[in-house]
């Protein structure tokens, strides 16, 4: 019994820890990265935060051949009194329509599927 408590405890702990909301996705596009756009609509970016819970995400460490053609930056907050994490995706969408994401930071290389991929690709650049 006493260990069931602990488990609770534990579990309990471990939820409440988790605070982070994403609150900002800042992108770029092109190869020169010219010009740096902000999304702050709460809709697009459940949208993309969705759409990345759907990433094959992998540890490996890569290398393109091409430059990325596009960049996120996603802000996510813990605490209203410290400063946002950031955290940043490069994205090369294929001809074959599906996307590849790599997190330079973690190591992890992903993968969308064509469905994916283009939802995120209109769900970013929806002016």
């Amino acid at each position: 019994m006493k260990k069931w408590f602990v488990m609770l405890f534990v579990l309990i702990s471990l939820v409440g820890c988790n605070n982070e909301k994403l609150v900002r996705v800042d992108y770029q596009i092109g190869e020169d990265h010219s010009g740096e756009h902000m999304i702050t609509e709460e809709d697009r970016i459940q949208t993309i935060s969705s759409i990345f819970r759907q990433v094959k995400w992998e540890n490996a460490k890569v290398q393109m051949v091409r430059k990325e053609d596009m960049m996120l930056t996603f802000f996510y907050q813990y605490n209203p009194n410290e400063p946002e994490r950031l955290e940043e995706y490069k994205i090369w969408f294929n001809k074959d329509r599906v996307a590849e994401i790599v997190d330079s930071n973690k190591h992890k290389y992903g993968k969308l599927d064509q469905a994916d991929a283009e939802k995120l690709r209109a769900s970013i650049t929806k002016k």
